[in-house]
């Protein structure tokens, strides 16, 4: 057999049997990378990201508590309109509820534009305490999103800036139209959400790095405009639950204010009923709570506390 028709054969061979592993295999295994660094009242992230699943590291380098919510916007519509539209209507309802004006603050909402009900919150990195990273996956699809950080320092949201020549703790990205090449992680075990159910837990969680898979079973709007989500934090024996829960709502005066009353170390922020997001975990031994940001999680299933051991 000539060289040529040899090596012809050779190859023909490897591929039938899949011992060739070619560059698009590799790029198979990959998923698109959205590193975000949190300085002071400031995101710094990429402005584009490619389709597919795309792996979410949020590296809180100030010395607040911050978050990256992440929401697809409607069509037409981007930072400039959020900064515009929507920051300054929650911050000024926002001062009604700390002054104690129910009334004022719900006619100031009614303010919000017919678009803020087409937004798309779509997970995200959940609250973390400053010097911590948190890392997720989230399937992108083609749009315009934004990265929000609505946690308060007194009284004042971060993604609210009432100085008109910088914008709140927002950061506005996009993903172009392209070949989505990614694939979803492996994980280790899946935490279920549900408005009926609260939080449901299927696989261990253990000490050491893992995977855990977070499925949104439904999602609705509870009294406070938005979903439920997840998030991570780890107990003390200073700790109470009673107070956390009244910490996680943001309409409350102390409420989502700065600082937390725990250590927050992960988290993947509310997306609609059908989604699953990816969140890796490094634990430590020690006790932890899964805590939603609603309004009286415990009552809504949406508080479970867990131990872990070695």
């Amino acid at each position: 057999m000539k060289t040529q028709s040899r090596t012809t054969f050779l190859v023909l061979v490897l591929l039938a049997t899949g011992c060739f592993a070619d560059a698009s295999d590799s790029a198979v295994r990959k998923q698109n990378e959205m590193k975000i660094v949190a300085k002071g009242l400031e995101f710094i992230a990429p402005a584009e990201v490619s389709p597919g699943w795309t792996r979410f590291q949020l590296d809180n380098r100030s010395e607040m508590l911050h978050f990256a919510v992440l929401q697809k916007m409607p069509e037409g519509i981007g930072i400039r309109q959020q900064q515009e539209q929507i920051a300054p209507v929650f911050q000024q309802g926002m001062n009604h509820l700390k002054d104690g004006d129910v009334d004022a603050a719900m006619a100031a909402f009614g303010n919000l534009p017919e678009w803020f009900g087409e937004i798309v919150f779509f997970g995200g990195p959940g609250l973390i305490s400053p010097g911590q990273t948190a890392t997720i996956y989230v399937h992108l699809e083609p749009g315009r999103y934004l990265l929000e950080c609505y946690v308060k320092t007194g009284g004042i949201f971060h993604s609210y800036n009432p100085d008109k020549s910088a914008y709140g703790m927002v950061h506005e990205f996009y993903v172009p139209e392209g070949e989505d090449v990614t694939a979803k992680p492996e994980h280790t075990s899946t935490i279920t959400l549900s408005s009926n159910n609260g939080i449901k837990i299927d696989g261990p969680i253990t000490s050491g790095p893992q995977t855990i898979a977070v499925t949104y079973a439904d999602q609705k709007t509870y009294e406070h405009f938005l979903g439920h989500d997840l998030h991570l934090a780890k107990l003390d024996e200073s700790t109470g639950t009673s107070d956390l829960a009244r910490w996680m709502n943001w309409m409350l005066p102390g409420g989502l204010e700065t600082p937390a009353p725990v250590e927050f170390i992960a988290g993947v922020h509310e997306m609609p009923a059908g989604n699953t997001a990816y969140l890796e975990v490094d634990l430590e031994p020690g006790d932890y709570v899964w805590i939603a940001e609603v309004p009286d999680p415990a009552a809504k299933g949406m508080l479970k506390t867990f131990s872990v051991r070695n």
